[in-house]
């Protein structure tokens, strides 16, 4: 007769529980560690992807520096030659209408001719001005009295069915720059968002800061790390493609009817914005209108927190 004995079975079932709780927490330990290579990996990739994409700002901002410095030094020299061209053609024609009656109509179309001329002298001296690259006086102003005086010069020459509107936090927007520089670059904004809308439409002007933390400023590599103040420009025009964005600033490069534009406006922006030591960002769909966000390194003066006097 065989003796059933009750305590037989444990010390196996024990040694297979102690030996199943380590496998466990080996495979435990395994999935932390695998989960903490995973979260290397991913960390290690983000940072190559965006070392990456800053090596490609870079390479495509130094061949934009260095396609704008060749096409300047070509249009340099071409506009010195066509200027002395201009200039005996300008001289031949006041000469001529000396020998004309003034009230004929060859007095009428040789007064045609030189008005041309002018124009196109003012066109050579846009190129100039393009080209030389040279550095200007820059002083502390105030951007929202630099705007409000642009504006009272535009808005009389602006279409009816147009409004501008202009809109700031506070009034504490200082930058260290040159007005007629300034003046220029909103004035081509407006310009050609007028134009984008066919003089039916709204221009919005938002002025704001941008901390030196914002994420904005990581999308330009080597920009100071600095306090900025910010101009947006948006319009209810048309919009733009991608295609066109990319050319946007070009020299030469425009989207207008032939006799309607330069193409050198918004490649002057840009290059008086960097001059500035800014950034310029364009957001634009087809359809949903075009923003323009100027960014320029806020001016931190004690001086002007003391009360005293700049020229806005």
């Amino acid at each position: 007769m065989i003796e059933h004995c009750p305590n037989i079975g444990w010390p196996w079932i024990g040694s297979v529980l102690g030996v199943f709780t380590i496998l466990l927490l080996i495979v435990i330990r395994l999935a932390q560690l695998t989960r903490q290579r995973l979260h290397q990996t991913t960390y290690i990739l983000a940072e190559r992807n965006q070392a990456e994409e800053a090596k490609q700002q870079l390479e495509k901002a130094l061949l934009q520096g260095q396609k704008l410095q060749a096409i300047g030094t070509l249009a340099s020299g071409i506009a010195h030659d066509f200027n002395n061209i201009l200039y005996a053609i300008m001289g031949y024609v006041q000469m001529a209408e000396e020998d004309v009656e003034k009230n004929s109509i060859v007095h009428k179309n040789l007064g045609k001719v030189l008005e041309a001329s002018k124009r196109g002298q003012e066109l050579i001296s846009r190129i100039l001005a393009f080209s030389r690259r040279q550095q200007h006086e820059r002083k502390p102003l105030l951007l929202r009295q630099t705007i409000e005086s642009v504006l009272s010069l535009l808005r009389p020459t602006i279409p009816a069915g147009t409004q501008i509107t202009m809109t700031a936090e506070n009034d504490g927007y200082w930058v260290l720059g040159n007005q007629t520089q300034l003046h220029q670059v909103i004035v081509n904004i407006i310009n050609n968002a007028v134009d984008a809308m066919d003089g039916e439409g709204t221009v919005t002007i938002h002025l704001d800061h941008v901390l030196a933390t914002d994420p904005m400023l990581s999308q330009f590599p080597g920009i100071a790390a600095n306090r900025y103040c910010k101009i947006t420009i948006k319009d209810t025009g048309s919009g733009m493609d991608q295609a066109t964005i990319a050319r946007i600033f070009d020299p030469f490069f425009t989207t207008k009817e032939v006799g309607k534009g330069t193409g050198l406006g918004l490649a002057t922006v840009h290059a008086i914005v960097k001059e500035h030591q800014g950034e310029i960002i364009v957001n634009s769909q087809l359809g949903s209108g075009t923003s323009f966000a100027i960014l320029l390194p806020e001016y931190d003066n004690k001086e002007i927190d003391h009360g005293k006097n700049f020229t806005g």
